[in-house]
């Protein structure tokens, strides 16, 4: 039992070899080292960043949208006359007539932006947005566009833009 004391009594008599002194290069690949490894705790702040702005994005949910989606391409046209009464619109996702019949009777309209701020009815606040309602008539080909009639006809520079076909009124 003495020789095992002695060897514990050696071991905690241990004296750490001193350090040998290093040169500039090394004290220099040594500092950048140090400087490129981040510590536990820069970690641990960065996952919690990260993991809060992923509870924001849940948060956030955006609502389903009850429209579908159309493009105003021009107007209804012979060879050479064309007829600014009756716009057609390409539907997303809409490409057969059978497909296009669907949206017949439903209401669409193009949204824009004034420069002037107008007071809208039924609201309390003035806005730029303004809107200019109409209907489905028919569909037009065999490629699933639609004509539809606006109370005012859409204006010819606006050919390209989106419009909204609501899926309302419902014959389902």
């Amino acid at each position: 039992m003495a020789a095992a004391t002695e060897v514990k009594k050696d071991e905690k008599k241990k004296v750490a070899k001193p350090k040998t002194p290093k040169t500039g290069e090394e004290k220099k690949v040594a500092k950048k080292a140090t400087a490129t490894t981040p510590s536990k705790d820069a970690k641990a702040t960065d996952t919690k960043k990260v993991k809060k702005t992923k509870k924001l994005k849940r948060l956030r949910l955006r609502h389903g949208r009850l429209y579908a989606r159309a493009i105003f391409t021009g107007f209804k046209r012979g060879q050479r006359n064309q007829h600014p009464n009756t716009s057609l619109l390409a539907i997303e996702k809409c490409n057969t007539k059978e497909d296009a019949r669907f949206y017949v009777g439903k209401r669409c309209v193009f949204l824009y932006k004034a420069k002037t701020k107008e007071l809208k009815p039924h609201s309390k606040r003035k806005s730029r947005l303004r809107a200019i309602w109409g209907k489905v008539t028919r569909p037009h080909g065999s490629s699933g566009s639609v004509r539809a009639k606006f109370h005012r006809n859409l204006p010819a520079i606006y050919m390209g833009r989106k419009v909204r076909i609501m899926l309302y009124p419902s014959n389902i």
